[in-house]
């Protein structure tokens, strides 16, 4: 008996190889597509250094107490930079406190008579009048020493001009008499100021010398004045009032090589002031007595 033949069986076939994974972020062809957020793009690293930089000087200004300045608005100069200004060709003084042949002169003081001191000698009107709150009555007399500050160049003195800065009802004060009348004195050339008009002018006028057995006549001299180290002058200015409480200063007019100017001069940064006396009690001081008295009293008239 044979044996029956061995079968061979088909060989199965191979299984296939596992593709890739998928892509988690492939989209899917059939999905809708949904639209990407732009990133935000960060402002750049200088511009925002420049930021931080200018907040921290505004809160250093702030608490300094400085107000902040910008690179691209400086502060203008005053002056140009390495430049002074130039200081005057000449010097100048003055003095407010003069009384008329040195002996005549009337100030009005808000205070009853007793408590007004004695009158002082004309040296020390300044500290009277300042003690007293006084001021000048009906007239001031101003003298103005004018110095160059070279001995060949000289400084020319061109004009002298009055500039009236208030003007008021005249004081309600009492006026004070500084003398019992004056003998004979001399009074030089000087300028002649109406504060009463509406533009006042330095008029030069005639002085007089009563010291001698004749009165001899100063005649004026106008400007122009030329002065130097070696050869000053004085300008006399009498400045009065019957009607006003006037507050007014000077301007004087000079050339020097080449340059031009005005200074003005003042009772020591301040206006100078006068008012009128009409129609006030005045006084004169007796001083057998020891005491003020009217005019009346005396035999005088204001």
């Amino acid at each position: 008996m044979s044996a029956a033949p061995e079968s061979n069986p088909e060989p199965s076939a191979p299984e296939p190889a596992p593709g890739p994974a998928p892509d988690p972020t492939a989209q899917d062809p059939s999905a809708p597509e949904v639209p990407r957020a732009r990133p935000r793009r960060g402002a750049p690293a200088p511009l925002v250094a420049a930021a931080v930089a200018l907040v921290v000087l505004a809160l250093a200004a702030a608490l300094l107490g400085h107000p902040m300045r910008t690179a691209s608005a400086p502060a203008p100069a005053s002056t140009t930079p390495g430049r002074t200004a130039a200081p005057l060709p000449f010097t100048w003084s003055i003095g407010s406190q003069l009384w008329e042949g040195g002996c005549g002169h009337t100030y009005l003081v808000d205070r009853a008579p007793r408590a007004v001191a004695q009158p002082p000698i004309a040296a020390d009107s300044g500290a009277w009048a300042g003690t007293h709150g006084a001021v000048h009555g009906g007239e001031a007399l101003v003298r103005i020493t004018v110095q160059g500050r070279s001995p060949s160049d000289a400084v020319v003195l061109h004009a002298l001009h009055v500039r009236v800065v208030d003007r008021a009802a005249p004081l309600p004060w009492n006026a004070y008499r500084m003398d019992n009348g004056c003998g004979g004195a001399v009074t030089p050339r000087h300028f002649a100021v109406d504060l009463d008009r509406p533009r006042p002018l330095a008029r030069s006028v005639d002085g007089l010398d009563a010291s001698g057995a004749e009165v001899r006549k100063i005649p004026a001299v106008s400007f122009p004045y030329k002065v130097t180290s070696s050869d000053p002058e004085e300008l006399l200015v009498s400045a009065r009032t019957a009607g006003c409480d006037c507050r007014w200063y000077l301007e004087l007019e000079w050339s020097a090589g080449g340059r031009t100017g005005a200074v003005r001069i003042t009772d020591g940064g301040k206006p100078f002031r006068t008012s009128g006396t009409r129609g006030r009690p005045a006084y004169v001081h007796n001083s057998v007595e020891g005491r003020w008295i009217t005019d009346s009293d005396s035999g005088q008239t204001g």
